[in-house]
């Protein structure tokens, strides 16, 4: 998702990523990661797992190389957390 509202600061993004987090979560929207390369992306782990959310709305995958994958293991990862989030939505009404 790409919006102009969205915009963060190259400046400091990682505060005002969290604070989109924490926003979204009041919305009916879950965001995926995903981390690609041979990191750690501890700031992908982070929003993950950041507290402050109504709901949690947020996953994160790190993949090697996303081009090894094969399609059915990719979309099962990428959809990992979704189930969950689905039904904690509809508990607080944001569907």
């Amino acid at each position: 998702m790409c919006d102009k509202n969205l915009h963060v600061s190259r400046a400091s993004p990682k505060p005002a990523s969290a604070e989109v987090i924490r926003e979204l979560s009041k919305l009916p929207i879950f965001v995926q990661f995903v981390g690609i390369g041979k990191e750690d992306f501890p700031f992908l782990h982070k929003l993950d797992e950041l507290p402050g959310r109504l709901i949690d709305n947020a996953g994160f995958m790190a993949v090697n190389d996303i081009d090894t994958i094969k399609d059915a293991e990719l979309y099962d990862r990428l959809l990992n957390e979704f189930p969950q989030w689905l039904v904690k939505a509809r508990e607080k009404s944001l569907l």
